[in-house]
């Protein structure tokens, strides 16, 4: 936003648009005449006490004060908003053998502050505290790129399904777990590369009836 020099002596005042957004925000001004970063959150980043960032706690409002302004402060400011992310290491599915452990990473960054908490749910079932279950822990480490673990010992084919991480500041992120005995996920496998076979065979089959066509009206 552009910063037009008020009166001798009055304070300038940028406001960014904030409200709409629901989740923690990692708020940052930045001069771009020099492309300083004059704060990030609440902390200033420069020698000039003039610069100071209101910020009322629960506000949605972001507030950059230049005290004393001077004509070198005009300007372009921009006010770059960072949205916390979550997500769970690997790709969107995740097969383990019948018997086996399951292990989760979700990875929590991009906040300003780690979450208060981060749960775990199978399904629409959160599991953190499951007793029923058993076998299952939570390990969480906060920090600014905060790492929960999830571990599931001894898979049934009824830990099959969907696991989500669900952490304060961020939207939930989710992965689809298959547990399967060794001989039905090598069955699959063998019917997978079955049906490949018969596709190429049939191919082969059928530039073969073509060529014996041709060759029988003299086409060749």
């Amino acid at each position: 936003m552009e910063l037009q020099e008020p009166g001798d002596g009055e304070p300038a005042f940028s406001h960014p648009l904030t409200s709409q957004l629901t989740t923690p925000l990692q708020v940052s001004w930045i001069r771009k005449r020099d492309w300083h970063i004059l704060s990030s959150g609440k902390f200033t980043y420069t020698n000039d006490e003039r610069f100071q960032v209101l910020h009322g706690e629960g506000s949605e409002d972001w507030t950059l004060q230049i005290k004393f302004v001077q004509k070198r402060d005009n300007g372009t400011y921009e006010c770059q908003i960072v949205v916390p992310e979550a997500f769970i290491l690997g790709s969107g599915e995740h097969h383990v053998d019948l018997g086996s452990v399951i292990h989760l990473i979700c990875i929590v960054e991009k906040s300003p502050t780690p979450p208060q908490y981060v749960f775990w749910y199978h399904n629409d079932r959160m599991i953190n505290y499951d007793a029923t279950r058993g076998g299952i822990t939570v390990e969480t480490e906060p920090g600014a790129r905060t790492q929960s673990r999830l571990t599931v010992r001894g898979a049934t084919l009824k830990d099959s399904g969907n696991y989500t991480c669900s952490a304060s500041n961020t939207e939930p992120a989710s992965i689809h777990v298959f547990v399967s005995e060794g001989s039905n996920k090598m069955a699959a496998i063998l019917r997978r590369n079955t049906s490949a076979i018969h596709g190429i065979t049939s191919s082969v089959t059928c530039l073969l009836l073509l060529a014996s066509v041709l060759a029988h009206f003299g086409l060749r």
